[in-house]
């Protein structure tokens, strides 16, 4: 993940570059045809919506969820029609994508063509459920969050336009700019030619001259089927707001939930914890395919998985969400430790990061997974006590001349030589080898290492350092008995949260308690810029430069402040001061 601070216009630059620089992107990698990008349709039975609640209520005097200026959409119907729906395409030798900018521009499908199957949750009707922050929500493919979950225009039109590259690649972007904050998000999905690798480039701008809280989280449905298997590489997981970690796959209550067909007992909504592991996916013995989502820990490092479950009230769900009643999970990549952690994106600051989607095929599992591909290991026991080992893979980019190699440390066991094409399903086999022994697993081409697996050598924290079942919890002192540290941290909390008059009132009674506090009077003097109190921040923040004239973002408010107050001058002489450092420098020069 990179954050940076940058124009509107650099994000397209930036992204375009991501998209054409990618791994095995090189120009001799282009040998198949270019990738077909174009718009077109798809009609699906929709069910209607009656009017929307013009009054949404606003976010400076609502505690939880809020609206305006958007209309909530909670007047669903159950009134069934077809509907024709504007669809953007990619497709390669391997991959046909569809998109749906009409609807949150959700990735709809992904097929593969080699089998096929679908990558993701194409639902068969677009039927809505009040889930969204607005309300109506549909479940299909890949949704984009932020800065809200279920956001504002989960199920409204965005943005969208169509790219051809010069290496044959193309590209579809879709994005928005929310109207509560002035914050915009732009996602590219890019495929190549002659590739089974979907690349998800992602950037985050917040374009406003005030702070805004934010999240991000990629939501990708997958349809599953009761012996699906969810392949996550970790050993523990975290529930919502981390009250309590728990073992994986098998829990504390002795439940494989890693197999689809054991969620009786109402949802699943386990957050990854301790596990630096950059792949995840779910994968169908029904089948034999599946689907894998990679991002390293420095871009999209936390994963989740949702489930509705198979009791009554998850079946009621299925009824609820689609017309066949069929199931899915969620395959859900995020920026923070999980759901309820929001941060702070500044002004003129961007957040960067990358994402990607491969099928995979015939493995019987996912036990590793790379932009280079997939590999699946199994190892069972043999004659004279040694063990049998097997290695499906697939790879996304063509494999020519290239071996698959068995290493028992720095030493090399065995070889096999291999010849892949992106669509294929490549095996190995090395029997008999030493039972003591865990074994790496290399395969490579010419110019070296492209997907490696070793066995118990997952990058995890060690259990001894996890601590399972109830988690402690920071809370604050009672009101009387709280520190100027504890007032400023329980007023940030509230801001992320987005309950800003509750955070305005908590800086205020820290400072008729402690009334010389630089942290409180900027925290304050900054809330009241985005709240419109120009008087009270100017004087917090004036109050702030005075005692530390090097404080830049107590500067930088100040300059809002009194701009917003009409004094030009007093606001060009504070970001002049500002324009010297680094993290507001962009701002206050704009």
């Amino acid at each position: 993940m990179v954050r940076s601070s940058w124009s509107a216009a650099a994000a397209v630059a930036v992204l375009v570059s991501a998209a054409a620089h990618a791994p095995g992107a090189g120009a001799g990698d282009a040998k198949g045809a270019a990738v077909r990008a174009w718009e077109g349709h798809l009609d699906l039975p929709t069910y209607e919506e009656g009017l929307p609640d013009v009054n949404p209520p606003f976010d400076v005097f609502e505690t939880t969820r809020f609206n305006y200026p958007y209309t909530l959409r909670q007047n669903l119907t159950d009134r069934r029609r077809a509907a024709r729906w504007r669809t953007l395409h990619l497709e390669n030798e391997y991959l046909r994508v569809t998109v749906l900018p009409d609807l949150g521009g959700h990735l709809y499908s992904c097929v593969d063509k080699a089998t096929g199957e679908d990558l993701f949750y194409a639902n068969t009707a677009i039927k809505k459920a009040r889930v969204a922050y607005r309300g109506a929500w549909t479940a299909l493919g890949v949704e984009f969050n932020f800065p809200v979950s279920h956001s504002w225009v989960t199920a409204s039109p965005v943005d969208y336009a169509l790219r051809s590259h010069p290496d044959g690649s193309a590209s579809v972007w879709v994005g928005n700019q929310d109207r509560a904050y002035g914050m915009r998000w732009q996602v590219a999905l890019t495929l190549r030619p002659a590739s089974t690798l979907l690349q998800q480039d992602v950037a985050l701008y917040n374009r406003s001259d005030t702070r805004h809280r934010f999240y991000w989280w990629t939501n990708a449905g997958v349809r599953v089927w009761d012996d699906s298997r969810i392949e996550y590489p970790m050993r523990f997981t975290a529930s919502h707001g981390f009250t309590a970690v728990d073992t994986w796959p098998v829990n504390r209550a002795g439940v494989d939930l890693s197999v689809v067909g054991n969620h009786t007992f109402g949802p699943v909504s386990q957050f990854s914890h301790g596990s630096r592991e950059a792949w995840m996916g779910v994968y169908h013995p029904r089948t034999n395919t599946g689907v894998a989502h990679y991002s390293s820990p420095v871009d999209a490092p936390t994963k989740k998985v949702w489930s509705w479950g198979s009791d009554p009230d998850g079946l009621d769900w299925r009824k609820a969400l689609s017309d066949d009643q069929s199931a899915y999970v969620e395959v859900q990549a995020g920026l923070f430790r999980n759901q309820e952690t929001y941060a702070f994106l500044e002004p003129q600051e961007s957040v960067r990061f990358t994402e990607y989607w491969m099928p995979v095929r015939g493995t019987g599992g996912i036990t590793r997974a790379s932009p280079e591909g997939v590999l699946h290991l199994t190892r069972a026991p043999s004659a004279g006590g040694t063990v049998d080992l097997a290695v499906a893979f697939n790879v996304t980019r063509a494999l020519a001349g290239g071996t698959v190699a068995l290493k028992d440390g720095d030493r090399t066991v065995a070889t096999e030589p291999v010849t892949l094409r992106p669509d294929g399903v490549g095996r190995a086999a090395f029997a008999g080898v030493p039972a003591g022994a865990r074994y790496t697993v290399e395969l490579r081409d010419a110019a070296g290492v492209r997907l490696v697996h070793t066995e118990d050598g997952e990058d995890m924290m060690p259990a001894s350092q996890v601590q399972v079942g109830p988690q402690p919890r920071r809370a604050l002192p009672p009101p009387g008995e709280r520190t100027e540290g504890d007032l400023v941290e329980g007023g940030a909390d509230q801001e992320r949260n987005g309950q800003r008059l509750a955070a305005w009132d908590t800086y205020a009674d820290g400072l008729r308690r402690f009334p010389e506090s630089l942290l409180l009077l900027k925290a304050q003097g900054r809330l009241g810029v985005a709240l419109k109190r120009f008087d009270e921040a100017a004087e917090r923040l004036e109050a702030v430069t005075a005692r530390d004239p090097t404080d830049s973002e107590a500067r930088y408010y100040l300059g809002l402040a009194r701009d917003a107050l009409g004094d030009a001058r007093a606001a060009r002489a504070a970001w002049e001061s500002v324009q010297q450092f680094g993290t507001f420098r962009p701002a206050a020069l704009l």
